[in-house]
């Protein structure tokens, strides 16, 4: 019988936590569920754990790739697995309460395409004090929308056209998505390597709105060994610039973004996403000939995005024409004022 939640868990040597996070997820008092436990080919206790755990609860499948594809592929590997009516990922390294499942499904509507809780977070000691603070002081769905739980969808592309690049849904471990949504949205972008989780939710969203439960139910860990952390540390022009331009790409130019496209147009001040990305294009490689890496990620990002090497292109040329206008106006000036002065001194030669 097909259960109502597939619970997935997309693991890669997350031995350290695992056994955590499973203890919170069959703790749960909704029952009416499966655990997708899908390992990307880890080569520390990952898979004997989830073995071990599997023997014990015939709820809990565990699958392993026949080869590592990588964070977002593994997620995508998940959907494509689960049985369940909703989605609920958790991830290896987070928890979850144990009436999360509930109280979630309680806030859900028969049309609710996504629904969101309030998390907080576990930040380990060996944590670096910039990425402490970046998450003790992060923008969240409460503080966009203090008070409300059904956040319609114009609503929602407000406020992520004032707040581009800021993931204030949540991380996968704070979200639950109906499984027939994939079908219709597509899957996860497996080119972002930072805000993949919020360029989803914002792609659904978009479209449908989205439910928020205003009670604690999930508990994101940040650790040296975090996906975050890493990009945070080693791969910031790709895990920020690079993920910003993508998403802006996608809200200028693809389909499924037509309605924030609508909204931005109707603002007070029109939002005109296509101009952005030529500006932020043009920034972006910028910064990236400054370095071999950074110019070898814009190089590789460009052949997938065309569109960036063009903008950027364009906003070069245009900046460029800007300065031969202002060269020659300049020039002008000049000539004017020497004409000036020889008309003078040929007056006073005269006299």
């Amino acid at each position: 019988m097909q259960p109502l939640v597939t619970i997935c868990i997309p693991t890669y040597n997350g031995a350290k936590y695992l056994r955590e996070c499973l203890d919170s997820v069959l703790a749960q008092t909704f029952t009416d569920f499966e655990v997708l436990l899908v390992d990307d080919q880890s080569s520390d206790e990952t898979l004997s754990i989830a073995h071990e755990y599997a023997a014990k609860d015939a709820r809990i499948c565990v699958k392993q790739n026949e080869r590592n594809l990588g964070l977002v592929g593994n997620w995508n590997r998940c959907i494509e697995l689960a049985q369940g009516e909703w989605i609920k990922f958790v991830f290896q390294d987070d928890l979850i309460a144990p009436e999360c499942l509930e109280k979630m499904l309680a806030m859900s509507k028969p049309n609710s395409s996504i629904v969101c809780c309030r998390r907080n977070f576990i930040l380990e000691p060996n944590i670096h004090e910039k990425i402490q603070t970046s998450f003790q002081n992060i923008l969240t769905l409460a503080n966009l929308f203090p008070g409300l739980t059904d956040i319609c969808a114009s609503d929602y592309c407000k406020a992520v056209l004032n707040n581009i690049g800021y993931n204030y849904v949540g991380e996968p471990t704070a979200v639950m998505i109906r499984r027939d949504i994939f079908y219709k949205f597509g899957t996860f972008n497996p080119h972002l390597v930072q805000i993949c989780d919020f360029e989803y939710w914002t792609r659904i969203a978009a479209h449908t709105g989205i439910i928020y439960v205003a009670e604690t139910l999930a508990t994101f860990r940040v650790h040296s060994h975090a996906t975050t952390t890493k990009n945070h540390s080693a791969r910031q022009y790709r895990a920020s610039t690079l993920d910003t331009l993508i998403l802006l790409h996608d809200f200028a130019l693809h389909p499924n973004y037509a309605p924030l496209r609508i909204v931005a147009a109707a603002q007070p001040k029109p939002i005109d996403l296509v101009a952005l990305l030529n500006k932020k294009s043009y920034w972006a490689w910028r910064e990236a000939v400054k370095n071999p890496d950074s110019l070898a990620e814009w190089e590789k990002m460009t052949r997938l995005y065309p569109a960036f090497a063009k903008f950027a292109k364009r906003n070069l040329l245009q900046r460029a024409a800007i300065n031969v206008i202002q060269i020659l106006k300049y020039l002008k000036r000049k000539i004017k004022k020497l004409v000036l002065y020889q008309s003078q001194f040929t007056l006073k030669g005269s006299m």
